[in-house]
């Protein structure tokens, strides 16, 4: 007999069916779940007419053959005992609410955090073998915690930064060959055409190494040494000099910088990515960088102030998530994971991070780091 749960996922994403597949797959419970994709109309009528059973259907609201109402009035219609869930833009999820009212059971956002959600959801549907009514369990998923949401956001960073590689790879040396042996067969739209490929590749790399790190980031433990945060400081910024000196840009210390225990290869790449940001997100003029550092209680504190665009308050928070961005940022290259390594990092010695700011006035990012005694006590002992 076929214990596993069948869900139906009306998407033409294959990267959101692809993530999804792979939460399910390490978790112990998911291990009962098998997803079926449904990217055409042809695909989702073939499915929702035939005899096989869907406990759960996913529908994603962007449909190219029909509105998100049309797809679920035909699966209430033709599958009035599954649950229905569905997936939405992440901004402004109060406009989804009136679908709870339309025959769908939960509402998520189509983000990695909904698919987490979505993951958990349906792994405990699999875990109690549909002995319990499907309609009433969103209420139960909705009841995890805040730290049950990030250690599944961790397990998407790990799956994704492994699992996605060797397609990804096999994508760029595909591409490479097109471009070697059928460039000038290509003609100027078709090159146009497949630089754009190469170059959204190369991106998706690069966000899959930054993923990886991250994932390497959960559960590894600094290499704690006393480390001289001026000596640090002066080597980021000589890897920045050049583009210092081109911009017209200074760094600044207001004083002495402490000597602290923590992970030095660790703490240079947090310094690298607060001073890269300045430098991406500068204003008109020209640009200026102070560093200053503060004991506070039983813990250092050390901020770097830019007078550069600014961050909008509703950006605060979020620009310390993975793949998140402030509005500024738009335009400009990166991953969006600097800043949720940094605060990975800083994390894992016990500290936090955070940011004041205004759009326009510049941004003073802040970290602190546990001491219970100076490092420079320490070595002179």
């Amino acid at each position: 007999m076929n214990n596993k749960i069948h869900v139906l996922f009306v998407s033409a994403s294959a990267a959101d069916e692809t993530v999804l597949t792979t939460l399910l797959s390490r978790d112990e419970a998911g291990g009962g779940v098998r997803v079926f994709a449904a990217p055409t109309a042809q695909a989702f009528y073939d499915a929702v007419y035939s005899e096989e059973s869907y406990p759960v259907i996913v529908v994603n609201d962007r449909q190219s053959w029909s509105d998100w109402q049309g797809v679920v009035a035909a699966c209430h219609k033709n599958r009035p005992n599954a649950l229905l869930v569905l997936l939405v833009p992440a901004d402004q999820p109060e406009q989804n609410e009136p679908a709870l009212g339309e025959g769908v059971a939960a509402v998520y956002p189509r983000n990695s955090a909904g698919l987490v959600a979505l993951a958990q959801l349906v792994s405990k549907l699999a875990a109690r073998e549909r002995n319990f009514s499907l309609r009433h369990e969103p209420r139960v998923a909705g009841a995890d915690s805040e730290e049950a949401i990030a250690e599944e956001r961790e397990k998407l960073a790990y799956a994704v930064s492994h699992d996605l590689q060797d397609p990804l790879q096999l994508a760029r040396r595909y591409a490479d060959i097109l471009n070697d042996d059928f460039e000038h067969e290509l003609g100027e739209s078709g090159a146009k055409v497949l630089r754009h490929l190469q170059f959204n590749l190369g991106r998706t790399q690069d966000m899959l190494d930054e993923l990886l790190d991250y994932s390497r980031l959960q559960n590894a433990k600094p290499q704690k040494e006393p480390v001289d945060f001026n000596a640090l400081l002066d080597e980021v910024i000589s890897l920045y000099r050049l583009t210092l000196e081109e911009i017209g840009g200074n760094v600044t210390r207001q004083h002495s910088l402490p000597t602290l225990m923590v992970d030095r290869r660790q703490f240079q790449r947090v310094l690298q990515n607060l001073i890269g940001n300045a430098i991406k997100f500068r204003g008109d003029r020209p640009l200026q960088i102070s560093v200053r550092s503060q004991r506070v209680r039983d813990e250092w504190r050390i901020g770097i102030k830019d007078n550069g665009k600014g961050i909008a308050e509703e950006d605060a928070k979020r620009i310390f998530d993975m793949f998140e961005r402030g509005a500024a940022a738009e335009d400009l290259p990166g991953t969006g994971m600097g800043l949720a390594i940094c605060k990975r990092i800083i994390q894992n010695h016990g500290g936090k991070i955070w940011v004041r700011s205004s759009p326009g006035s510049g941004s003073v990012f802040i970290f602190s780091v546990p001491q219970a005694e100076d490092a420079a006590t320490v070595l002179a002992e």
